[in-house]
């Protein structure tokens, strides 16, 4: 996971780390966990929720989560 470019995408949205853990329902603990690992914490649930939270492209998603290892159809 790129814990650098998931940040950068929230801070480009204005958002610290608490608002984030707030729209996911979960504890501000909880979201620097799981946004400070090198391995995706995140479930598949909260995963689709980032994606509609920092309107994150299929590329910008496959960046995050993914390392670029998806390929594209």
């Amino acid at each position: 996971m790129n814990c650098r470019l998931l940040k950068a995408k929230r801070v480009e949205h204005g958002l610290r780390q608490i608002d984030l853990a707030e729209k996911l329902g979960i504890t501000e603990k909880t979201m620097n966990k799981k946004e400070c690992s090198p391995v995706n914490r995140f479930t598949a649930e909260e995963m689709l929720k980032l994606v509609m939270i920092l309107s994150l492209s299929l590329e910008d998603f496959n960046a995050i989560f993914f390392d670029r290892n998806l390929p594209f159809g």
